[in-house]
C-alpha cells in the first residue's frame, strides 16, 4: 500500500508494538492517530513523533477500546481532523485470563466493532476510497496455548479476518483486512499477564523452548502487510524462525 498522504488509525498505540506499528506508518509518508487509554504515554509518544515527523503528522486519542461510544467518537474524530481514512490497525490487546471477560472484550470485540468502522469509513459502497484493516492476532490463534481465552480471542480474530477478506466483499467495499500472527514478544503485555500458575508455567516452558521476538522483528511482518497489495483475507505468522502466509482453507461451500 502506498501510504504518503494517506490517514491511518492505530489502537493501542501509546507504546509496544503499536508504537511501532504507527512509527513504521510514518516512516512511509502517512499521518496517524494514536488510540490508547495510557494518557501520559499516548501524549508523550505523540509529542516525540510529533517532533520527528511533523505537528500535522500525528495526533492522540484517548479511548477505551471497549467502550462502543469512546471508540465510535474517536474513528469521527480521526475523520474531521485529517479528512478521511486509509488504513486501520486494530492492535490493542491484553493477556488476562483473571477478568476472562475484559480479555474477550479488548481482544475480540473491539477487533470487530474496530474492522465495522474501518469498513464503514473506507468502504466503497459509502463513498470511500477503499483502503486496508490489519488486524494484531497471534500464533495463539493458530495453535493450542496455554491461556484459552487468550487463544479463543485471537482465533477469533483470525477467523474474522478470513471471513472480511473473502472476494465478494472486497468487490463491495474495497477494503483489503489481514491479519499479523505474532509468536511470544517482548513488550510489556507479557510483563502484565495475569492467569493461573499452571498457565504461567506453560507459558515460560513455551518460551524457554520456542524463543521470544523482539519488536522489530514483528515489524518485518507489519511491513510485509503493507506492501502485499494482492493479499486479502491473509494471515501471516511470525516467529523467530521468519514469516510465513497461512494458508487459506475453504469449505464445501466455498465462495470465492
Amino acid at each position: 500500500m502506498q501510504l504518503t498522504g494517506k490517514i491511518a488509525l492505530v489502537t493501542g498505540a501509546a507504546r509496544g508494538m503499536g508504537k511501532g506499528f504507527a512509527e513504521a506508518i510514518l516512516e512511509r509518508g502517512a499521518k496517524v492517530a494514536l488510540l490508547d487509554t495510557n494518557e501520559s504515554i499516548g501524549q508523550e509518544t505523540a509529542a516525540a513523533f510529533a517532533l520527528k515527523y511533523g505537528a500535522d503528522m500525528c495526533t492522540f486519542v484517548l479511548c477505551d477500546v471497549t467502550d462502543k461510544g469512546q471508540l465510535e467518537g474517536a474513528f469521527q474524530q480521526v475523520v474531521d481532523r485529517f479528512g478521511g481514512l486509509d488504513l486501520v490497525v486494530n492492535n490493542a490487546g491484553i493477556l488476562n485470563e483473571v477478568e476472562w471477560e475484559k480479555c474477550i472484550n479488548v481482544n475480540l470485540v473491539s477487533v470487530v466493532r474496530g474492522c465495522h468502522l474501518g469498513l464503514h469509513y473506507m468502504g466503497k459502497q459509502n463513498g470511500g476510497k477503499g483502503g486496508l484493516i490489519i488486524n494484531t492476532a497471534s500464533v495463539a490463534g493458530l495453535y493450542a496455548f496455554p491461556p484459552p481465552v487468550y487463544a479463543a480471542t485471537k482465533a477469533g480474530v483470525v477467523g474474522l479476518t478470513k471471513s472480511l477478506g473473502m472476494d465478494y466483499k472486497f468487490a463491495k467495499d474495497g477494503v483489503r483486512v489481514n491479519a499479523l500472527c505474532p509468536s511470544f514478544t517482548a513488550t510489556s503485555l507479557l510483563e502484565e499477564f495475569k492467569a493461573s500458575e499452571e498457565d504461567l508455567r506453560g507459558m515460560d516452558d513455551m518460551i524457554e523452548r520456542g524463543g521470544l521476538l523482539q519488536i522489530p522483528d514483528v515489524l518485518k511482518g507489519f511491513v510485509k502487510l503493507l506492501d502485499d497489495d494482492d493479499k486479502n483475507g491473509a494471515v501471516l505468522e511470525v516467529t523467530l524462525q521468519g514469516l510465513k502466509y497461512r494458508g487459506y482453507e475453504s469449505g464445501p461451500w466455498d465462495l470465492e
